[in-house]
């Protein structure tokens, strides 16, 4: 799945820390943070009892009571692979939860020869046990387009999206291949009864559609159970597809509408075209209910775009033809990548770079709920630090008047725009609540302050700014870090990635490799003419004089670009 473009090119010393609110939503919608600090989170699931089941990339997996709110429960970590889109993908609560307690799971093999894996778990207290493999890919030729969503019928069986492992015709056009398709199987992994290519010989029994890159989430429309696919784009669209049991929905023959009238193509119903100069990558959603958003708003299909941190609306004809799709929020937190309607009505959605969890609610009215901005000069240095705590870039949408009440994070409460403030020694997390006149309120958490500590200086040492490299090349890299307090810093506190840049996005190539100064990764291209690799290393501190809880991570970047490019 294509992510957004990272900062390039960047030495953070960040005597600044900034940090954004609310999502801009229609008016009478507010939002607010579920759960925090999930590390990578990919996907989500509710379950009967009333929680929220979330899964991390690096194969992190996490419970949330929604009745009582807390800090959500770690479950534990699956070992996974971890290179480019490599991980956990998707997740599902079963049907029969209450009397089995299994928990599924998608997910990338930890050791080659790496395979995509559908894998039942079963709960025992805070912990997954009793793994059962379901599905098992062919062995992967890459690292991205590995799809991996899971969604139950009404009549247990499963249906599951798999990638094309970037191979285009060769996997999404192949009846034999499971790759590039939607599955549908029974709990056991056999072919679900009805399949449409069960009497075909030379074809995987298993496959229900065809002819998909990288059908990241899709979901069942209440009632009718259609499908509602969202395939990630190439060069030119993004596509929602309406599924149709075997049926080809064009790729690599065809990419949203284009090349028209390609003989047993299903075309989308709808698709856009990546005109961001970052990229798109479309997030199939969920069908409004009635029990929490407005009746006019039911059945209305909503689906995001994980790159520009957008919300659509799509109204539905009776035949599930688009009548409308419009713009339903913008500027969510970073990378949407899961959508869904929860149990009480309200739309949750997984922000994968946000590292939350949050929900949109209807609190009626004609208000607009206001922008959380905050700012923090410097956020880190010697003690005690002066420090200026600034909410200028926080606006009401209607233009009101606002209100601004600061939590400093030593105890003292404060109000004004900006605020200014000593700390003494020690690491603080501050929060700004902005208020409009209406008493709708958006709010930004965890302002980090460390007085008494020093960011610490990072460099590349190779491969330099700006390496021309070939085809199959095995580039080299390595750097170091300085600290102010403590000297330079061991290879424990070095972590390095790799972003594959190509066709005005990225895809993650490398990482998070962790403790090591030093690694080599061979290039490969693709044969795509607009494509370079950033190489970046963050070194974190161990936050010494103040200890562990006080640890701060510098951070740099180079960029290497194809001999002969013109992106240099």
């Amino acid at each position: 799945m294509p992510v957004p473009k990272l900062s390039l090119s960047f030495t953070v010393a960040l005597a600044l820390a900034s940090s954004g609110g609310a999502t801009e939503l229609p008016p009478g919608f507010v939002e607010e943070i579920v759960a925090e600090k999930l590390a990578s989170a990919t996907s989500m699931a509710f379950a009967p009892d009333g929680h929220l089941w979330v899964a991390g990339r690096l194969g992190d997996v996490w419970v949330l009571d929604l009745a009582f709110g807390g800090e959500p429960i770690h479950m534990g970590r699956i070992p996974v692979a971890t290179e480019g889109e490599r991980g956990i993908s998707g997740l599902a609560i079963d049907p029969d939860f209450s009397e089995n307690q299994h928990i599924w799971i998608y997910y990338t093999t930890a050791d080659a020869p790496f395979h995509n894996r559908l894998s039942r778990f079963r709960q025992v207290g805070e912990q997954l046990v009793d793994e059962a493999i379901v599905y098992e890919s062919p062995a992967l030729a890459s690292k991205i387009h590995n799809g991996g969503c899971i969604r139950f019928a009404s009549d247990g069986t499963l249906f599951l999206s798999t990638g094309d492992d970037f191979q285009g015709n060769d996997t999404a056009q192949s009846l034999s291949d499971p790759r590039g398709k939607i599955l549908h199987i029974s709990r056991d992994g056999s072919p679900a009864p009805g399949n449409p290519f069960l009497t075909n010989p030379s074809a995987d029994p298993r496959i229900w559609a065809y002819g998909l890159r990288n059908p990241w989430r899709f979901n069942l429309q209440p009632g009718s159970e259609n499908l509602f696919i969202g395939d990630v784009g190439n060069e030119a669209y993004e596509e929602v597809n309406l599924g149709v049991p075997g049926g080809n929905f064009g790729w690599r023959l065809t990419e949203g509408p284009e090349p028209p009238g390609v003989e047993g193509v299903v075309y989308p119903i709808y698709s856009y075209p990546r005109t961001s100069p970052l990229g798109h990558a479309v997030i199939g959603g969920d069908h409004a209910r009635t029990d929490h958003f407005p009746p006019e708003y039911a059945g209305h299909y909503f689906f995001a775009d994980a790159v520009t941190n957008e919300v659509f609306r799509m109204e539905l004809s009776a035949s599930n033809e688009p009548v409308l799709v419009e713009r339903f929020a913008s500027g969510t937190a970073a990378g949407p990548v899961d959508l869904q309607f929860g149990p009480d009505g309200k739309l949750y959605y997984v922000a994968f770079y946000g590292s939350t969890v949050r929900r949109i609610a209807y609190a009626g009215g004609g208000n607009r709920q206001p922008v959380a901005s905050a700012s923090v000069f410097p956020d880190s240095g010697p003690a005690p630090l002066a420090v200026t705590l600034d909410a200028s870039e926080s606006f009401d949408p209607e233009g009101g008047e606002l209100s601004y009440f600061w939590d400093l994070g030593d105890g003292e409460k404060r109000s004004g725009l900006v605020v200014q403030k000593s700390y003494p020694a020690g690491a603080y997390s501050a929060q700004l609540t902005v208020t409009d006149s209406g008493r709708l309120s958006s709010t930004v958490r965890d302002l980090r302050i460390v007085s008494g500590n020093s960011r610490p200086e990072v460099s590349i040492t190779e491969p330099t700014e700006g390496l021309l490299y070939d085809e199959k090349q095995t580039i080299s890299f390595s750097g170091s870090g300085i600290d102010p307090e403590e000297g330079s810093i061991s290879c424990e506190g070095f972590t390095w990635r790799v972003v594959f840049h190509h066709l005005g996005h990225s895809h993650p190539f490398l990482g998070p490799l962790q403790g090591t100064c030093r690694g080599s990764f061979v290039i490969e291209s693709h044969g795509e003419s607009s494509t370079f690799y950033e190489i970046h290393l963050s070194v974190t501190d161990r936050g010494m004089p103040l200890g562990p809880g006080a640890a701060l991570r510098g951070e740099r970047s180079v960029e290497i670009h194809p001999r002969g490019s013109s992106l240099r």
